[in-house]
């Protein structure tokens, strides 16, 4: 279910789009039916007008509830679906240099295998803006375990929307934890800035480095920098 919501929010501007298209279409086809039938004089004609003009108000009516169902599937629906705990399985590309470490699903469950192995070294912090787009916790380069409480800063203008994700150093593949807008965001007292508040449940991971994002657009769907600090799963 999450990956269908998420598929429908990365394209919904091309999904816009086509419905658009495809309604201006069925309503010129609408207005010429309306025309045609106002101006039908045998009774042959007038069922012919009728039954184009049914035709072109059924697909305009349905093309408007696919546009409803697509907003409030991304903006409502999708705030409220919790982020799986499935873990994102790499692609293989046949085209790549083979590396000395062989990433499986597998790799990604608490084993005993997985506590005695060396870790890999997660990249500096990198994206973050202080007081603006920026992770408080848990910290950059922090020893984390179990159900961890995220919180982060997000202090921009024209906010759209923002998701924060975590991913294994070198992989390209990132699974979100979880997604909002501005309505999710909220200022704590004896503070200035707009913050965000999460859980992330560590304990089917195995042990060792992690990245973990944030990501923002604003209201113009345009991507603002993204937050990435390193972290390190440990033993509970």
């Amino acid at each position: 279910m999450k990956d269908i919501l998420q598929y429908l929010e990365d394209t919904q501007v091309w999904i816009y789009l086509l419905l658009g298209l495809v309604g201006g279409v069925s309503l010129r086809k609408l207005y010429l039916a309306w025309e045609e039938l106002r101006s039908a004089v045998f009774g042959l004609e007038r069922e012919k007008a009728q039954r184009s003009l049914s035709i072109s108000l059924t697909v305009v009516i349905l093309l408007a509830m696919l546009a409803a169902a697509e907003y409030v599937l991304v903006n409502f629906i999708s705030l409220e679906v919790p982020a799986g705990s499935s873990l994102a399985t790499p692609t293989l590309d046949l085209l790549a240099t083979p590396s000395p470490m062989v990433e499986t699903s597998e790799a990604l469950l608490v084993t005993e295998e997985a506590e005695t192995q060396p870790t890999l070294t997660a990249p500096a912090t990198e994206g973050c803006i202080p007081g603006e787009i920026e992770w408080l916790s848990p910290e950059s380069g922090g020893e984390i375990s179990g159900k961890v409480d995220l919180v982060g800063v997000i202090n921009v203008a024209n906010l759209g929307f923002f998701k924060y994700e975590f991913s294994q150093p070198g992989s390209d593949a990132w699974v979100t934890i979880a997604a909002g807008n501005a309505d999710s965001l909220q200022i704590p007292e004896e503070e200035t800035v707009k913050q965000f508040t999460g859980v992330w449940n560590t304990e089917q991971l195995a042990l060792g480095d992690y990245l973990l994002r944030l990501v923002v657009t604003d209201n113009q769907n345009q991507l603002l920098p993204i937050c990435v600090i390193p972290v390190r799963v440990i033993s509970p």
